[in-house]
């Protein structure tokens, strides 16, 4: 629990934040921060009443550095359950960009995409033709597609932003795909594979038990929903990697947990920054694939 603090001392401490010792500003904001985001509003009064631009920059930092050990502490505690959420991981990550987004409204939006689909679905047909009804419902009468004109636009990382441009990129639509296919218990999986994503279909749910060679063959095939839901097979995969100069490795066809999952949408979200020029978010980037167990090395 958070320490409670009267709003006279929390006051105090907001008025040394502009205080020219490095020491003394880096006690008050250790302290501020330790408070947790219960002190924010005081910080945004605070900015709306300031008109010194240093003061400004301090605040929003600290807002900031606050919003942020909450992202991390919330990443760390999802990856610690046995099985987390896909889309509880998703909206996380998002609330870097947007830590006031509207969860629920989001957590409608997915619903209601679900509904659609489920509406639309019948069980009894092949997978081809569930795969195809699912397709039209999430392309063509919604119109989200892989965002070709700014693949690279840090936005097409978070879920808040692809919901509402129905844009986004192959990491961020094959997430949104697998947590529909989920909610409407159709057995795809996702691909992690170099520069891409993509999903799988498999004749059955998996289990924690599956051997790799069972999970390899309960694979009907792949699907790309960056390109529309397309539909291909194991060779494409292996052209793919041959084309990047690479050699196929097991993993590259199987599926990955969800904790790598959201590691790779971190990692597309450092390619994003990286090219965008925006160097102070790679180390906080970093930390949050530290936060789910997973270390970002320093080379790539």
């Amino acid at each position: 629990m958070k320490e409670q603090i009267p709003s006279n001392e929390l006051n105090a401490l907001i008025h040394l934040l502009d205080d020219p010792d490095r020491e003394v500003y880096r006690h008050v904001t250790d302290k501020i921060i330790s408070l947790g985001t219960s002190v924010i509003p005081s910080l945004e009064n605070a900015w709306e009443r300031t008109f010194d631009p240093t003061l400004h920059s301090r605040l929003e930092e600290l807002i900031h550095a606050i919003q942020f050990e909450t992202v991390l502490k919330d990443l760390s505690k999802w990856a610690s359950k046995k099985s987390p959420s896909l889309l509880e991981g998703m909206l996380i990550v998002s609330r870097y960009q947007y830590p006031d987004q509207e969860t629920s409204k989001i957590r409608d939006t997915i619903e209601r995409l679900a509904d659609q689909v489920a509406m639309e679905m019948s069980y009894h047909l092949p997978p081809l033709e569930q795969v195809n009804i699912f397709n039209h419902v999430l392309f063509s009468l919604n119109g989200f597609s892989g965002n070709t004109q700014n693949i690279h636009d840090p936005q097409n990382n978070f879920l808040k932003y692809v919901l509402e441009s129905r844009k986004g990129n192959p990491v961020s639509l094959s997430i949104l795909y697998l947590i529909l296919a989920e909610q409407v218990k159709m057995p795809v999986y996702g691909i992690i594979l170099p520069q891409h994503f993509v999903v799988s279909f498999h004749k059955d749910f998996l289990s924690e038990s599956d051997s790799q060679a069972w999970i390899k063959n309960s694979i009907l095939f792949y699907i790309n929903p960056f390109n529309k839901g397309i539909i291909f097979n194991r060779d494409d995969i292996t052209i793919y990697l041959k084309k990047l100069h690479l050699s196929p490795k097991p993993s590259h066809y199987l599926p990955s947990g969800n904790k790598e999952i959201i590691a790779a949408l971190l990692s597309s979200l450092m390619v994003s920054y990286e090219l965008a020029g925006v160097q102070e978010k790679i180390g906080e980037l970093r930390r949050m694939k530290e936060a789910i167990g997973i270390e970002e090395p320093e080379e790539q």
